[in-house]
């Protein structure tokens, strides 16, 4: 069993000097065979009664095993809005430990009831495909809009890496891109920091650069498959304790994040998250070398090794090859930064019109 600490391994907000509280609930992830993680549970003082969180398809992977051996109460969720997480929560009530096994939706349902019950919280992702699975970040729909609010993040996470290998290749592929958009979200971040006067944290950055940096490596010298998934699974958790840290998910999500969010809201079928964060880090990469003098300087996280690595990986670097119709994309570009308009990210700062998301499109081969 290999655990990863965090807790009070990190710097506090005073040691940091950066002017956030430095939110530290995050003490520990185990990687290794969920039973033997399951047995550690008392002995952390994470405590029964139990309520476990699955989908029909998690409940399969892993939420039977998780409620049987735990005799915990299961609760199956179905959709990803909030009025089901209130659900959630009414039938979660009276649990000191809430757990979710599965990927995104789960994942947030379960942190929502944990948080409003003022109950632990045990996240077991099944799939490597965001970084919420550490996260103090819920993003689920509200008549028909995703909304995101600041919970809790877990106490504790347990990874199998057995079970994440046989995740769909598609969720390993979001995961990726996930990452990888994070070049862009970083310079999002930096921009609010330079020309707004944001808070900025370094504790924050290098959680997640030097893991992004640790992921380039691994594309540019493919290590055994093994190796490459556990790499990628710590660069999600260290991205999601960067949000953690600051209590905000400001550091991993800008103007790509935010063109996601368009998407889900305007395609009829929906990409998984990372997919559609990579396909708007594509643009917004060539956005921020146009009209960003900060942009970086390092050739790594310039736009042409950004869709090296696409192909690498396999994430679409074209919009035909996604099936994202280009009409829609334009739109994205042109209307995206509305949906937060406080938030400052590139788009904020220029507000590109349909010819200039065009022109995007056109540099960075998404079009």
């Amino acid at each position: 069993m290999k655990v990863l600490k965090f807790g009070k391994s990190l710097k506090s907000g005073e040691e940091c000097g950066c002017g956030f509280k430095h939110d530290r609930t995050l003490d520990l992830v185990l990687l290794g065979p969920l039973s033997q993680a399951l047995d550690m549970l008392e002995d952390l003082e994470l405590k029964p009664p139990y309520a476990v969180f699955y989908d029909e398809i998690t409940y399969r992977v892993a939420g039977r095993f998780v409620k049987e051996k735990l005799a915990a109460k299961g609760i199956l969720m179905t959709s990803p809005t909030f009025q089901e997480a209130e659900r959630g929560v009414a039938e979660a009530r009276g649990a000191r430990t809430v757990i979710g096994v599965g990927g995104g939706t789960v994942i947030d349902l379960a942190k929502y009831a944990a948080y409003k019950l003022e109950a632990d919280f045990i996240s077991i992702p099944t799939a490597p495909s965001h970084d919420g699975m550490v996260s103090p970040v819920v993003s689920l729909f509200e008549e028909g809009r995703r909304k995101s609010i600041l919970a809790r993040s877990p106490r504790i996470a347990i990874i199998d890496l057995q079970i994440l290998r046989s995740a769909p290749r598609q969720l390993l592929i979001s995961g990726y891109g996930d990452i990888l958009a994070k070049i862009v979200s970083m310079k999002d971040w930096q921009l609010g920091r330079d020309e707004r006067g944001e808070q900025y944290c370094k504790t924050a950055e290098s959680l997640v650069l030097s893991s992004l940096n640790k992921l380039i490596v691994s594309l540019m010298n493919p290590p055994p498959p093994d190796e490459a998934l556990e790499i990628l699974v710590e660069a999600l958790i260290n991205s999601g304790a960067a949000m953690m840290v600051v209590g905000t998910s400001r550091p991993a999500s800008g103007s790509e994040h935010l063109i996601s969010h368009y998407l889900d809201m305007n395609l009829k079928e929906r990409l998984p998250h990372g997919i559609q964060c990579a396909l708007g880090a594509l643009p917004m990469a060539a956005y921020h070398e146009l009209r960003n003098p900060n942009w970086w300087k390092d050739e790594q996280y310039r736009l042409s090794a950004l869709q090296g690595y696409f192909r690498e990986v396999g994430l679409p670097t074209s919009l035909q090859e996604a099936r994202v119709p280009i009409d829609v994309m334009v739109n994205a570009i042109v209307e995206a930064w509305k949906i937060r308009p406080k938030r400052y990210t590139i788009l904020h700062k220029f507000k590109p019109d349909r010819s200039e998301a065009l022109k995007l499109l056109r540099i960075s081969a998404l079009a």
